[in-house]
Order: structure tokens, then C-alpha cells, then sequence
């Protein structure tokens, strides 16, 4: 039996076509997959491997026989968009992270102090960076990577090709998602905010009681010991929380795969 060029991209060919653009992009959406420190080689072999290992569960999508080229490509653009939405939708709980971890280095006095963080190949914070990488490290802990490629599995389940329509409902779980980031952010960040604002009304008042006291050669220092002593105790809030966190964001998710329904 033969198989001609309109039965392979009416079948098993568009099929992976469009399963591989929604795989593409939720890869380079993802966190820490989609960083430019991984080669993009690499990226396009996972996302290739990946999309031959599920084509079988995925099954032929039967777009018809007038499909065309147009109708192929906007299918294509479908695709990519449901695979964007959701691995931004994924990012959330990093980004919290990574807020965080600004928030409180800017008050510890790391504002000059930027690297170039490897994970978004922009600036970023020490303390950023280094609660980023944290994140990244509990989250593969917790077997966040196996909910990944259950996840993967699943949102074709959900969404079957050629079904995923973005709605007003994604727009406002992607909202609410990026609201809960800055929750979030702000809980992980306060034990750090809080010691080093009280250290600063403490400096004040020093200063005060003391006009001839050096208070920027004392206050430096004292700041960034009291600044790692905050790091050294939100260590051991990441780990009491993160199990609850990574629950409320798998299930964002979720939510946010059936709103594109």
C-alpha cells in the first residue's frame, strides 16, 4: 500500500504537524526548558522526540478534505498560541520566585550589584537569580518534572488538535495567575524586608543618638549580615511552603487548560 502526498498530510502528517507546534511552543515557554542556556538544538530535539513519542496517543486530527494551505496554517497559529498561553501559564510560580528574590536584594543593598541571569539572559538580581535557581532545584525535588510530562499528556486529552480556542476565561485566569505571582512574591520576600526595615529604623535612630558616627561604614555591612541572616531563615520557609505552592500552581493550570476548551 502507498501512501500518496494528500493521504500522509491528511492523516498522521498534520497530526504531527500541529501537535509539534503546540509542543514547540510550550517548551520554550516552560521555565528553565526554554532557557537560552540550553542549546536550541537541543530544545528542537526534545521537542521532536517528544512529539513522535505521543503522536500515537494523539492520534489523526481529521481537519476534512478542503483543508488547504490557509486552513493548515491557522490550525498551525492555533496550536502555537495554546502552547504559549500555556507555558507562560507555568512561569508563574518561578517568577514569584525571582520576584522575590529581587525585592529583597534591593533592600539588602544589591541594587548596583546585577548579573546576568543564565534562565532570561537579562539582568537580574543576586538574590533573584539565587531564588530562581532555588526554585528550580524544590521543584524538581517534589517531582514537579514527572507533573510536567503527565501535563504533557494530558492537555492533549483536554484540548484535542484543531479544539483549542482561546477564551475571555483564559485572558482572566492568566491575570488572576499573574495576581497570585505577586502574592506570592511578596510572602516570600517579607521575613527578608521586614529584619532589613527594622534595621534601617534601627541605623535612623542610631544616627540620630549619634551625629558624629560613620553610619554608612557601620550600616553596610550590619545590613548584608542581617540580610543573609533572612536568606538563611527564608530557606526554611521555601521548603514548609513550596509543597503547597506547587499544588495552587499545577492546578492553575488545570484551570487554565479548560477555559480553552
Amino acid at each position: 500500500m502507498t501512501l500518496g502526498l494528500a493521504d500522509l498530510f491528511s492523516g498522521w502528517g498534520i497530526s504531527f504537524m500541529l501537535e509539534l507546534s503546540r509542543i514547540s511552543a510550550m517548551i520554550y515557554a516552560f521555565p528553565f526548558l526554554g532557557s537560552p542556556a540550553i542549546p536550541a538544538r537541543i530544545r528542537v530535539a526534545l521537542a521532536l522526540v517528544i512529539s513522535f513519542m505521543l503522536l500515537p496517543i494523539v492520534g489523526v486530527v481529521d481537519l476534512g478534505t478542503d483543508w488547504g494551505l490557509g486552513r493548515l496554517t491557522l490550525a498551525l497559529a492555533a496550536e502555537t498560541a495554546v502552547g504559549l498561553v500555556v507555558g507562560f501559564g507555568a512561569k508563574f510560580l518561578f517568577e514569584a520566585f525571582t520576584m522575590a528574590g529581587t525585592f529583597a536584594g534591593r533592600q539588602m543593598g544589591f541594587a548596583i550589584a546585577d548579573l546576568l541571569d543564565p534562565v532570561t539572559a537579562a539582568p537580574q538580581s543576586m538574590v533573584g537569580q539565587f531564588w530562581s535557581l532555588v526554585a528550580i532545584l524544590f521543584f524538581l525535588a517534589f517531582d514537579g518534572h514527572l507533573f510536567l510530562v503527565q501535563f504533557l499528556v494530558e492537555n492533549f486529552r483536554v484540548i484535542p488538535l484543531g479544539a483549542g480556542v482561546l477564551t475571555a476565561a483564559t485572558g482572566q485566569e492568566l491575570i488572576a495567575g499573574s495576581s497570585h505571582m505577586f502574592e506570592i512574591a511578596l510572602q516570600l520576600a517579607a521575613p527578608a524586608l521586614m529584619l532589613t526595615l527594622m534595621m534601617d529604623v534601627g541605623i535612623a535612630v542610631l544616627s540620630r543618638a549619634m551625629p558624629r558616627l560613620q553610619i554608612f561604614f557601620v550600616a553596610l555591612p550590619l545590613k548584608l549580615f542581617v540580610g543573609i541572616f533572612a536568606l538563611v531563615i527564608s530557606m526554611q520557609l521555601f521548603q514548609a511552603i513550596f509543597a503547597s505552592m506547587l499544588t495552587d500552581s499545577q492546578e492553575h493550570l488545570i484551570r487554565l487548560l479548560q477555559t480553552m476548551r
